[in-house]
């Protein structure tokens, strides 16, 4: 049978299709195995009906006492494939108990049945010692709106998020798990043996330096003790930059864990079985510790152990202005010591699959490693703890490899977040999450086919949000906030300031760019421009021309509504947007205005 050139291209269409839905699947997959977990084999694609709802699996994955239900999706649009999967994650949640039963007994075959009696029953007896999770990974972004409509605590594996998990698995192997489950939202002690013990905490010697000889601010205390490598990863986190974590008040500023050190490093504890001598830095949270001391009665010179209070402003009760030496108590929690510099030396003990586990696996339980970790203050602000550690952080990277422009553009928004760079990343962040350019900036390293956003900051937002009230383009001219100046003050520390003014500078902006998007959202022209979208227009040239158009419009009292935008960009379709490249922008925003706003154009 002799194909049409259409057949032929819908064959081809459906076969990519395919491929990339199975390397999705094989992504994650990898990254499963990689940490533990073992998949189930003869799960996949069989219907069946719990709770009157029919439905199917597409993978279960089991590791110790945690059973993960995985559903893969690549829709362009997965909104209501969730929606439909919510029904069944509605149900699991409300009694797990009985979603486990039915996989025993119920499910049509047989596969879960037997790996419970071989591998989980003995060790957990009992249904309700396993934690169910529920995993959704697409391959596409998915919207807010759908979302946040899903009733069921699922956890989104998003693109962004497998791709970390993918370069983390890759570093460190197993060890990934205690940060996945983290992911997960599994508490530790719920985890494998430890759902079976009822110790929650371990202690650790170590010492406190007092203020007076640390001559760090007041109200932060250092704690220097030691931890075997295997604890201290099981607690640990790092705010790496692309990873997993949601911001909100904390700024990830982190690089991420280069595998070739790691090996480098494993190599070094094979060969030389010996502690890394250099000190970890870290923070540790107040809440999840316990200091006790020891005084020594004069008479029996007996010793007796004393807690250590802790204020709300960090002043220690029993007190002493020399160096002594403590008890730490410290949770058995993940989530609870943050690493500031040391991570490789840390992970280098992770547990692998290559030729130097077989001795590592002994020195990570062995070796004890040295902490030096900081204690906040408990009314000390977030933000003065992100601006503490990263400037910490560059303090001892100073001198070592060098920091990539863009990560030192993250510190910057720590150290200096009343900056125009910073206020405009902020900005550029907010447009992205929600609005005409949801989801269509590069917010990672691991984003294809999105626009770069470090020329829009530098060249299109900043001279639009200048922090300069005599500027006739600037949108800090216009914002009627009568306290604005104070956001130029050199030791301005009103955050609330900071993000009224975001606020205004996005909803002026918004405002623009939805008018453009209502002219060009036909033919997916208000899409970035790629191989795969040659029709489209948005790009770093197009978003810096729109910014340029709006300074003009300040500029000349013509700031209006999104509805009056909309009319006077009548014709904005046939504009021939990609005859400017490069820095052409300011050209592009000049000819637009000059075209659709000018008054010379009110005259037509």
């Amino acid at each position: 049978m002799i194909l049409t050139p259409e057949q032929k291209q819908e064959q081809k269409a459906k076969k990519q299709k395919q491929r990339e839905k199975q390397n999705h699947i094989n992504s994650i997959r990898r990254i499963l195995i990689s940490m533990g977990f073992e998949r189930l084999i003869n799960i996949s694609g069989y219907n069946f009906t719990f709770e009157d709802r029919t439905s199917e699996l597409d993978d279960v994955f089991v590791l110790e006492n945690i059973v993960l239900l995985v559903e893969y999706t690549t829709e362009k649009k997965p909104g209501d494939h969730l929606l439909k999967k919510d029904h069944l994650y509605q149900r699991v949640n409300d009694n797990p108990k009985k979603f486990l039963e039915f996989l025993i007994d119920d499910f049509p075959t047989d596969s879960f049945n037997n790996y419970y009696y071989n591998n989980i029953k003995t060790k957990y007896p009992t249904l309700d010692m396993l934690q169910v999770g529920m995993l959704y990974c697409s391959r596409y972004d998915i919207e807010n709106e759908h979302k946040n409509v899903v009733t069921s605590t699922v956890v989104f594996f998003d693109y962004n998020k497998v791709q970390y998990f993918k370069l983390l698995t890759k570093a460190i192997k197993k060890s990934a798990i205690f940060e996945f489950l983290n992911f997960l939202n599994i508490e530790n002690k719920n985890f494998a043996d430890n759902i079976l013990n009822t110790s929650s905490k371990k202690a650790y010697k170590g010492y406190v330096l007092p203020e007076s000889k640390s001559r760090f601010k007041s109200g932060y205390k250092i704690i220097s003790f030691y931890i075997d490598a295997e604890s201290l990863m099981r607690r640990s986190y790092v705010l790496r930059r692309e990873s997993w974590r949601e911001e909100k008040n904390i700024r990830l500023y982190q690089r991420m864990l280069e595998s070739t050190k790691i090996t480098n490093m494993r190599k070094y504890l094979y060969e030389e079985e010996r502690v890394f001598v250099n000190n970890i830095i870290a923070t540790i949270s107040i809440n999840d510790i316990e200091l006790k001391t020891f005084r020594t009665d004069p008479n029996t010179k007996e010793q007796t152990e004393v807690s250590i209070s802790i204020d709300k402003d960090g002043s220690f009760y029993p007190t002493s202005p020399h160096v002594e030496p403590i008890q730490i108590e410290i949770q058995d929690k993940y989530n609870i010591i943050g690493i500031i510099d040391g991570q490789h030396r840390v992970y280098a003990y992770h547990e692998g699959n290559d030729s130097y586990e077989d001795k590592i696996q002994f020195l990570r339980k062995q070796q004890n490693l040295l902490v030096t970790s900081i204690i906040y203050p408990e009314a000390e602000s977030q933000n003065e703890k992100n601006r503490f550690e990263a400037n910490l952080f560059l303090e001892i990277n100073k001198n070592q490899k060098k920091l990539s422009s863009l990560l030192q553009q993250e510190i910057e928004l720590i150290v200096s977040p009343f900056s125009t760079i910073a206020i405009g990343k902020d900005v550029l962040k907010r447009l992205n999450e929600n609005g005409p350019l949801h989801n269509k900036l590069v917010n990672c390293s691991y984003d294809k086919n999105k626009i770069s956003t470090a020329s829009i900051v530098s060249y299109g937002l900043r001279p639009l949000i200048k922090l300069d009230e005599n500027a006739v383009d600037s949108l800090f001219r216009i914002w009627s906030e009568p306290n604005k100046l104070k956001l130029k003050e050199k030791n301005c520390n009103d955050y609330k300031l900071r993000d009224s003014y975001i606020d205004f500078c996005v909803g002026k902006i918004r405002d623009l760019l939805l008018a453009f998007k209502q002219h060009l959202s036909d033919n997916n022209q208000w899409e970035p421009y790629n191989t795969t979208n040659k029709q489209g227009v948005l790009g770093v040239v197009l978003l810096n021309g729109i910014m340029n158009v709006l300074r003009l419009l300040i500029e000349n009292n013509r700031v209006s509504s999104v509805e009056d935008y909309v009319n006077s960009l009548n014709g904005i379709e046939s504009f021939r947007f990609k005859d400017y490249k490069s820095s052409q922008y300011r050209r592009m925003g000049g000819k637009i205005y000059n075209e659709f706003f000018s008054k010379e154009k009110d005259k037509e």
